[in-house]
């Protein structure tokens, strides 16, 4: 294992700074492995799986999200471009083909839509959630901010809408009992954090940002949003709803119908499991 950690770390990050045009080491994708890594071999254990292939199929399941340097750079799904990256290592580092097959198809499984999971997709993907979740998914949330370059402006904090829906339906989300159990005490961390923070902003006189929540096809949204544009106006929102490469794209923007102020949040509708389950 540590012989194909070292050389997919050297990947991933050779493949992160070309997309970044920057001379620097990226690590915020490498972490994000890793953190997965984690989480998956621990649900993986639970849900009495080889905590092995947990984490093999956790370390490779965004390998190819910056494919020969780029973001989203072709048509092809990210995790498409993953496999490809461990088909190869599994030939480098001697990976028996059963096992390819088994992490190859749990790591296509994160987009299509499949009537049913296998047990190691599920794991998985919970994993994959479960680590943007809670306190540390809060502080890795603001960390990818700062490597962009970005402060605390009101677009970014419309971002907040993202976090808060995800939080409100990640237990709904979670593909095995193990998830779930995770999710109600990592779910209600990220929700406080949020709320507190909105909460300092109006007392500080930062920002005048409240909570709506927002009904669309059946799903709860927590949209984050100025009390009222700058004219003084109010912001009207409007959703709809499109298909992306790997999800259902939510499309949200609110607007002010005098000045022109607007505000746009784009996220994949959150997959919850009885829609999985059909």
């Amino acid at each position: 294992m540590s012989a194909i950690v070292d050389s997919l770390r050297e990947h991933v990050q050779r493949e992160e700074s070309a997309a970044d045009q920057g001379d620097r080491v990226a690590d915020s994708l490498w972490d994000h492995l890793g953190r997965t890594a984690e989480i998956a071999e621990q649900l993986g254990r639970s849900e009495g799986l080889d905590p092995f292939t947990c984490r093999l199929a956790a370390l490779f399941h965004d390998a190819g999200k910056f494919h020969q340097g780029q973001r989203h750079g072709d048509s092809v799904p990210e995790e498409q471009h993953s496999v490809e990256v461990f088909v190869q290592f599994a030939q480098t580092h001697g990976i028996p083909e059963s096992q390819v097959a088994e992490i190859s198809e749990a790591i296509l499984q994160l987009y299509r839509c499949d009537p049913e999971l296998t047990l190691l997709a599920k794991v998985l993907f919970d994993a994959d959630n479960l680590e943007k979740l809670g306190f540390l998914g809060v502080a890795n949330f603001f960390v990818k901010r700062g490597l962009r370059g970005g402060g605390m402006s009101p677009e970014f904090m419309a971002q907040f809408t993202v976090e808060l829906t995800y939080a409100r339906h990640a237990v709904g989300c979670m593909q095995t009992e193990s998830g779930r159990d995770w999710a109600r005490r990592r779910a209600p961390q990220t929700e406080s954090f949020f709320r507190s923070l909105l909460d300092q902003l109006r007392e500080d006189g930062l920002a005048d940002l409240v909570i709506n929540e927002l009904e669309f096809d059946g799903l709860a949204i927590d949209a984050v949003v100025a009390s009222t544009c700058s004219c003084g106006r109010g912001l009207v929102p409007e959703i709809w709803q499109d298909e992306g490469i790997k999800c259902q794209k939510i499309h949200l923007v609110h607007a002010c119908r005098d000045c022109g102020e607007r505000y746009e949040v784009r996220f994949c509708r959150p997959r919850l499991a009885d829609q999985v389950e059909g």
